[in-house]
């Protein structure tokens, strides 16, 4: 059953990557809004919770943070129409960051046991 939870979580994080390329040039009038940042910021972190709490203490932890760059990278910088979809600006960068640092900040704490309710009582 892990092993089932982990391919959903890498597909769950491959359609999210290709979403996150592919919205990040959303623009309301002239002002770009980076939205897929935010949904990166907070998707691949519980992404790697999910996998640490399925294999705690390896190094699978890393798998979803690794799949996850390498089809924003893929997809930002190449694509079947020639050029990638990365905007030529702060966007791609930021996007990037806030996948990457947030997933391997909990990546580096260690998964607390959980607590039986019957301790509390």
């Amino acid at each position: 059953m892990r092993y089932a939870v982990l391919a959903v979580v890498l597909l769950d994080l491959v359609l999210l990557a290709l979403t996150e390329v592919a919205w990040l040039t959303l623009r309301v009038g002239s002002v770009p809004l980076p939205v897929s940042v935010l949904v990166a910021a907070v998707t691949t972190p519980l992404a790697v919770r999910i996998v640490d709490r399925c294999f705690p203490a390896t190094w699978l932890v890393f798998v979803p943070l690794a799949t996850w760059l390498v089809v924003v990278v893929g997809f930002g910088f190449w694509s079947p129409a020639g050029t990638g979809t990365f905007p030529p600006d702060w966007r791609s960068l930021l996007l990037v960051a806030a996948g990457l640092f947030p997933g391997v900040w909990v990546a580096s704490r260690p998964v607390r046991p959980r607590e039986s309710a019957v301790a509390h009582r």
